[in-house]
């Protein structure tokens, strides 16, 4: 890697620099949800602490502007388009090859097909001369930390983890299609058979609600019985994810996520009966 060249870098250096950028772009993603939901969520696509986007975006962006990092128009000009086309190409590739939308800028001014919006492109822009001016010098010494060996062999391993994550990440994410295409068809099922006791025995109201909500139990259980064994991750990865091929089960799925943590939070919380009737016999006992 250290005799292969391309530009001024050699291929360990610009490997180096794609990890580094990747990771530090997860880092962004994860603090960013912290900051806006109070939680932690693995926000990247991949199951690894990695944001491939980042590193391949930043990585491309250096290689192109080596002759003029240190002009601050050229930097902002690419850091503009660059990571724009990016995420639009990404955007759609994800789509057309998962058949769901990952993110969606739609409520955004000025997007185009919610792929990409003018107010992260001018963010992105923003963000490239920060990290060309700032880290990329930082990021430089700390890469040459390492011998050619020693940074190889790194290297190497962290290709190595890389493949191994996107194969399955690209199996999860093909297991999810399936199971929401599951939930789309239980939904259909017994949204039919909802429709039918529901027309059919409109003279009886009280028999009618209790018929429906047979149903959507019985919805509710199948659907719970399949995000089970979803990988639930892209759900709280990706909020805005919607499903193209079954449009209605990313919303189920949410919905049986969210009673499932109802349910735990009942379970967890005292019960206030019991904490009286143990108060009220202690009292009883002491009498005596």
């Amino acid at each position: 890697m250290q005799y292969a060249k391309i530009g001024p870098f050699n291929l360990y250096e610009l490997f180096a620099f794609f990890f580094v950028y990747s990771f530090l772009g997860w880092i962004v993603e994860v603090a960013y949800h912290a900051v806006t939901t109070g939680k932690f969520v693995n926000r990247g696509f991949l199951n690894g602490p990695i944001c491939p986007i980042y590193g391949a975006g930043v990585t491309a962006i250096v290689l192109m502007l080596c002759d003029v990092l240190n002009k601050t128009w050229a930097v902002a000009l690419v850091g503009l388009a660059f990571p724009t086309a990016i995420e639009l190409l990404t955007g759609w590739a994800l789509e057309k090859f998962f058949h769901n939308k990952w993110w969606d800028y739609s409520d955004r001014k000025f997007n185009f097909k919610g792929y990409v919006c003018l107010e992260f492109s001018l963010l992105w822009a923003i963000a490239v001369i920060f990290v060309i001016e700032i880290v990329h010098p930082l990021t430089v010494k700390f890469v040459s930390l390492a011998d050619n060996v020693t940074g190889t062999a790194l290297v190497s391993v962290c290709i190595g983890l890389l493949v191994i994550d996107i194969i399955v990440t690209v199996l999860q994410a093909l297991e999810l299609n399936k199971q929401l295409k599951e939930i789309d068809g239980v939904a259909k099922v017994l949204g039919i058979g909802g429709e039918i006791i529901g027309k059919g025995v409109t003279a009886a109201t009280l028999a009618v609600e209790n018929g429906i909500d047979r149903v959507k139990q019985k919805r509710d259980d199948a659907v719970d019985a399949i995000v089970k064994k979803m990988p639930k991750r892209f759900l709280k990865a990706f909020p805005r994810l919607a499903s193209k091929t079954s449009p209605n089960s990313v919303e189920l799925a949410k919905e049986s996520m969210a009673r499932k943590k109802t349910k735990k939070h009942k379970i967890s919380a005292p019960n206030e009966t019991d904490g009286a009737e143990t108060i009220r016999n202690e009292k009883t006992e002491n009498d005596q």
